[in-house]
């Protein structure tokens, strides 16, 4: 202990501010380190970056996100902790469920799932930990809160509601050239050039397919960047963003997305069509579970309100 002492007392000063400026915050005893937060708010930075804002209101909208991020971490460690003390957890086999249920949702298995998320430049082990923070939340909700009953009327409600709305899908195509975050300088530009030169030869004319299969990195490449068909919600944000927006024929600008596989996206729409409402009696407990959960989750805020009441924060930046 004595000698762990002496190492601190004769570090210089610029090196002991440094080790400081690397926590953001510490919760109950557990540090959050100022990478973890970078790290969190990385894509939002970089598309925030590339607006070509300078000055106090970029400075600004640069701390607004650090501030979300590390609010978002702070709840985490919050609800992990706590967790910990009612023998809470969720298990791998569960998270592997959920993660099959995702990939079944897109048309695919575990491993096209996986390879697919690579090409949209997710990390497939980020999904995995999100999926397993939502789900942990949700248990210690229910284990808080007391679900309420759910009425046949409220069921029958949501599924006439659901019917008129309407759902679609769309079938599109996406093209992705690599650049991720931390390459060098000489790659990143090579990857820009790559991505304009796709963008101009669609512009141009040719087909998405064919441009596609000329110049992708994702893993549909040899099918043209063939997404098949998918509801809203089941894709990258920005991609979804995109393909919904679309009409058919349409292709988008460049969509720049960060993080460590990160890069560039193109999204042509080929095709928009309805779905055909399932009867109510395929969907009425699906339903009765997603309104179940939702009037828990009404209480999340509130929830973490309470943790945080209780909980040593001391915020750093």
């Amino acid at each position: 202990m004595k000698r762990a002492a002496l190492f601190l007392l004769v570090l210089p000063l610029s090196a002991r501010a440094e080790i400081k400026e690397r926590i953001a915050a510490v919760v109950n005893g557990q540090p959050i380190a100022l990478t973890d937060v970078q790290e969190r708010v990385a894509p939002e930075l970089l598309r925030l970056n590339g607006r070509g804002m300078v000055g106090p209101v970029l400075d600004q909208q640069r701390r607004d996100l650090l501030k979300h991020g590390l609010d978002q971490l702070v709840d985490e460690k919050l609800v992990e902790s706590e967790a910990e003390v009612l023998g809470i957890d969720v298990p791998e086999d569960e998270v592997q469920k959920l993660v099959s249920e995702l990939a079944k949702q897109n048309a695919m298995d575990s491993a096209q799932f996986r390879e697919a998320l690579t090409g949209q430049g997710i990390d497939f082990e980020t999904v995995r930990a999100s999926l397993k923070r939502q789900q942990l939340m949700l248990r210690l909700l229910q284990y808080k809160v007391k679900p309420r009953k759910v009425s046949d009327e409220e069921v029958q409600s949501a599924y006439a509601a659901m019917v008129a709305e309407g759902e679609a899908e769309v079938r599109a195509r996406h093209l992705f050239i690599a650049a991720p975050d931390g390459a060098p300088p000489q790659q990143l530009e090579r990857a820009k050039l790559k991505a304009e030169e796709a963008l101009r030869r669609v512009q141009a004319g040719e087909s998405f397919a064919l441009v596609a299969r000329d110049l992708s990195e994702g893993p549909g490449a040899a099918e043209g960047g063939d997404l098949g068909y998918f509801r809203r919600g089941q894709m990258l944000q920005a991609i979804d963003q995109a393909a919904f927006s679309l009409k058919p024929g349409e292709t988008s600008q460049l969509i720049r997305n960060g993080g460590e596989h990160g890069g560039y996206h193109l999204v042509h729409l080929e095709d928009r069509r309805k779905i055909a409402a399932k009867p109510l009696a395929e969907v009425q407990e699906e339903l009765r579970n997603k309104i179940s959960n939702e009037s828990v989750l009404k209480e999340r805020e509130h929830y973490l309100a309470s943790l945080r009441k209780s909980a040593q924060i001391d915020l750093k930046m």
